[in-house]
C-alpha cells in the first residue's frame, strides 16, 4: 500500500527549494572532479525562477554531451565517469522536477504524488554522490588521489 504525500503548498516552490539547495554541491562537485578547460563552463548561476530550472537542466545535458563527445584526454577513468554520472543525474533531477511542477496540479494524485516522489528521490541520490566525491571518499575508493 502506497501512502499518498500532502499536496505541498505550492508545488513550485518545492521544487526550486530542491534544486536551489542541490545546485551548489552539485557544482562543487563538478569543480572538483573537472579540471578540463576544453570542457564548457559550468553553469553557477543561482536558481530562483522555474525558468532557471530549465536553464540549468540545458546547460547540464549540454556539458554532459561535451563530456561524452570529447577526445580531450584531460579527463580520464573514474573522475571522467563520475563527471558524467554527476551531470546527467543533474540534468535527470531537474527534469523530475519540471514534472513534478507540471502534474501536481493537472494531473491525478497518484501522478502527482509518483512525479514528487521520484524528484525528492533523484536530489537525494544526487546529493549523496557529490557528498561521497567532495568528501574525498571517492578519491580513497579509487586508491589514490586525482
Amino acid at each position: 500500500m502506497t501512502t499518498t504525500l500532502p499536496l505541498a503548498p505550492d508545488p513550485t516552490s518545492h521544487v526550486l527549494h530542491q534544486a536551489t539547495t542541490a545546485a551548489p554541491a552539485v557544482a562543487l562537485a563538478v569543480a572538483h572532479l573537472s579540471t578540463c578547460s576544453h570542457l564548457p563552463q559550468w553553469h553557477t548561476r543561482p536558481i530562483t525562477l522555474p525558468p532557471e530550472v530549465r536553464e540549468h537542466q540545458q546547460q547540464a545535458r549540454a556539458f554532459h554531451e561535451a563530456l561524452t563527445t570529447s577526445r580531450c584526454t584531460c579527463l580520464h577513468g573514474l573522475p571522467e565517469q563520475l563527471l558524467a554520472d554527476v551531470t546527467k543525474r543533474w540534468a535527470d533531477a531537474l527534469d523530475a522536477g519540471a514534472w513534478y511542477g507540471q502534474s501536481a496540479h493537472r494531473s491525478s494524485r497518484e501522478v502527482r504524488d509518483h512525479s514528487r516522489r521520484q524528484y525528492d528521490k533523484a536530489i537525494t541520490d544526487l546529493m549523496a554522490l557529490t557528498d561521497w566525491i567532495t568528501s574525498g571518499t571517492a578519491a580513497h575508493t579509487a586508491r589514490g588521489t586525482w
